[in-house]
Parts: structure tokens; C-alpha cells; sequence
């Protein structure tokens, strides 16, 4: 395994990285939408207006965006 380097150190430092960055992805996966939600509704409280318009457009697009995807699907049938 020449990319993980060439001493018993390197590896463990390689396998610790590569470990790292699993917890990294996994973290970024399940707890940034998280946040993203929890700080719309923080401001939503200050600004409800702002927030409900954006709500709906982001709807609209997502719901156009998954017509699209569902025709394409039935298409492939």
C-alpha cells in the first residue's frame, strides 16, 4: 500500500485520517440540514414573511423539480 506511506506510522496516521473523514462526511450528511432548519426557524421567528415566501418558492421549485423527475421515471417504464 504505497499511498498510505512507508513506515507502521504512516499507516495509522493514514487509517486515522481516512476514519476521520468518514465522521466528518457522516457528520456533515445528517447534522447540516439539521442546522440549516433550525436557523430558518430562528429568523422565521423575526421575519415570518420573509421565511413563508421563501418557503413556498422552494417548494414550487422542488415540486416542479420532482414532476420532472417522476415523468422521467415513468418514461423509462
Amino acid at each position: 500500500m504505497p499511498d498510505l506511506g512507508n513506515s507502521k506510522l504512516d499507516h495509522v496516521l493514514s487509517y486515522i485520517c481516512k476514519g476521520f473523514e468518514k465522521v466528518l462526511e457522516f457528520c456533515a450528511i445528517a447534522f447540516l440540514p439539521a442546522v440549516v432548519i433550525e436557523q430558518l426557524c430562528i429568523y422565521g421567528t423575526t421575519h415570518p414573511d420573509q421565511v413563508i415566501s421563501l418557503l413556498l418558492v422552494l417548494m414550487l421549485i422542488l415540486s416542479a423539480y420532482g414532476a420532472k423527475l417522476f415523468r422521467d421515471w415513468r418514461k423509462e417504464d
